[in-house]
């Protein structure tokens, strides 16, 4: 039987929780509390297996509760359940290795989804330290397997400590090593078992820890030790990676390779990594030698303006999703273009995209507009390192976005006008000419301008300027902004423009509307 505390300052939602759980099998609730504080006693008198707890909460709240819990109770698994989508709440989560963050109002799905991890990570634990009492040959084996899980969980962050190895070969290498990190990933999938049997065929001056990643099946990453009092050469490296090239060779696979700085301790495992990433980042599509070296002072990136992206999210927002999947790889071939165009500027790039979207969407659509999910598509990204993958996943979010846009209908009005002027209304801040806002909606120019004028009584760049100068009047009254800022931000270049149109508009400047 495992036990755990739900911590929340509403009795509903303890009860609620409780409910949902009264049905799972083998496991039990054994305290409660309003608080942080009061969590904290209960810990420490119950012992509980696992935690779930709100973040917003009085006397200690679940900023100040997770990093005590990381401290001083590193082996229980915590599940936060929040009604706060705030940036802050879910990086702190993270920080405190949180098994999951489940956004309020919940389901009882989403709830027995968490503890299901929780379960099975206490039943795996058990099971390996059942299986330590066997033969010494065998406890050490399974010690250094226990010790890779915990180098494992420090190399990808959810985990800091390293001070609790145990095996003989994990302490040798932790005690007098310098560390490198190799993250190779390949179009193919890849054997942790063969590649692992290679290495212990091979007669290296350095000790290697191999691990994968769950659910990533052509990535993984090698550590190598090199002795402390042993300088650490590049060429060294390279003697490695060519020896794992003719390995990958040998089985028609085709790797490429993100190498770590230099580290002098375990503990450094997740910036090893980050360095990898950050280097393999740095790959462009006419990438002439398959590795990339981690280096500080990296290029900055390229700037992109992709000339179909207004037209893409247009059809994103207006649900045509086959049309937006026509356009779609135009952007990948911008990209490769593009001779400077590093992954990591397609990554951003796409992400750009990704939240000027989020924007347009309805606020009852969290799901897609959550602080959860963009943490979500950020950690997805961290593990994509080809521009055909990136790709891939990138048309199968777009094509989700653009069904979610679909069950909104933002240009369904049978009348095209109307559409159009939802459009001019939703992005008033863009540059709106008749020309461009014409071949959204596939009318002929002079068309636009005539029936604009004939149905609403106004010009169609007049109409742009009241909806313009609608939200200018707003951030007069409510913000403290600089004219020149309200001109850019409500579609204006130019500020002196900006200015003759309010004045001709409203029969005073921008400063005396704001004054009177």
């Amino acid at each position: 039987m495992y036990t755990y505390v739900v911590i929340d300052d509403e009795p509903l939602i303890r009860r609620g929780i409780l409910k949902k759980l009264e049905n799972y099998p083998g496991i039990q609730c054994v305290a409660q509390a309003s608080n942080g504080k009061a969590a904290l006693e209960q810990i420490e008198e119950k012992d509980p297996d696992f935690v779930i707890t709100d973040m917003k909460m009085p006397i200690m709240d679940g900023t100040q509760l997770l990093p005590v819990l990381s401290t001083q109770y590193p082996e229980k698994y915590i599940i936060v359940i929040s009604g706060y989508k705030d940036f802050d709440y879910a990086k702190e989560a993270l920080r405190a290795k949180t098994l999951d963050y489940i956004v309020k109002p919940f389901s009882r799905e989403a709830l027995c989804s968490a503890v299901d991890k929780a379960v099975e990570l206490l039943q795996s634990r058990e099971t390996l330290q059942e299986k330590i009492t066997l033969d010494e040959a065998e406890k050490e084996k399974l010690k250094y397997e226990y010790d890779r899980q915990i180098m494992r969980n420090v190399l990808f962050g959810t985990d800091r400590d390293v001070s609790g190895l145990t095996s003989q070969k994990a302490r040798e290498i932790q005690n007098g090593s310098q560390y490198v990190l190799l993250t190779v990933t390949m179009q193919e999938k890849l054997d942790e078992k063969v590649l692992s049997e290679f290495l212990l065929t091979r007669d290296l001056d350095v000790q290697t820890v191999l691990f994968t990643r769950d659910h990533t099946e052509n990535m993984c990453f090698l550590l190598l030790a090199f002795p402390k009092e042993k300088s650490v050469l590049q060429r060294e490296i390279m003697d490695i990676k060519n020896m794992l090239d003719d390995f990958f060779k040998s089985i028609s696979g085709h790797p490429f390779y993100g190498i770590s700085g230099v580290h002098k301790s375990l503990g450094e495992l997740h910036k090893a990594f980050l360095e990898t990433t950050e280097a393999m980042n740095q790959m462009t599509l006419e990438q002439k030698v398959n590795y990339v070296f981690y280096a500080e002072n990296k290029e900055n990136g390229c700037v992109l303006e992709w000339p179909k992206l207004e037209l893409f999210l247009f059809l994103v927002e207006s649900g045509k999703k086959d049309e937006m999947e026509t356009v779609f790889p135009e952007l990948f071939h911008y990209f490769a273009r593009n001779e400077k165009c590093r992954l990591k500027d397609a990554k951003d790039y796409c992400l750009e995209i990704t939240e000027t979207l989020k924007k347009s969407l309805p606020k009852d659509m969290q799901i897609h507009k959550s602080t959860a999910t963009s943490l979500n598509l950020i950690t997805n990204l961290n593990f994509i390192f080809s521009f055909s993958e990136l790709e891939e996943y990138f048309q199968r979010f777009f094509r989700n976005m653009s069904m979610a846009f679909e069950s909104v209908g933002f240009y369904s009005e049978k009348d095209i006008l109307e559409n159009i002027k939802n459009y001019v209304d939703f992005h008033y801040e863009k540059d709106l000419t008749q020309e461009f806002v014409a071949s959204l909606f596939r009318l002929n120019r002079s068309y636009l301008s005539s029936a604009f004028k004939a149905r609403t009584g106004t010009s169609f760049v007049d109409y742009v300027n009241q909806v313009r100068i609608s939200h200018a009047k707003e951030m007069l009254k409510k913000t403290d902004k600089k004219t020149y800022q309200i001109a850019q931000a409500v579609g204006y270049e130019n500020a002196k423009y900006f200015f003759r149109v309010f004045k001709k508009m409203e029969g005073i400047t921008p400063e005396q509307y704001r004054n009177q």
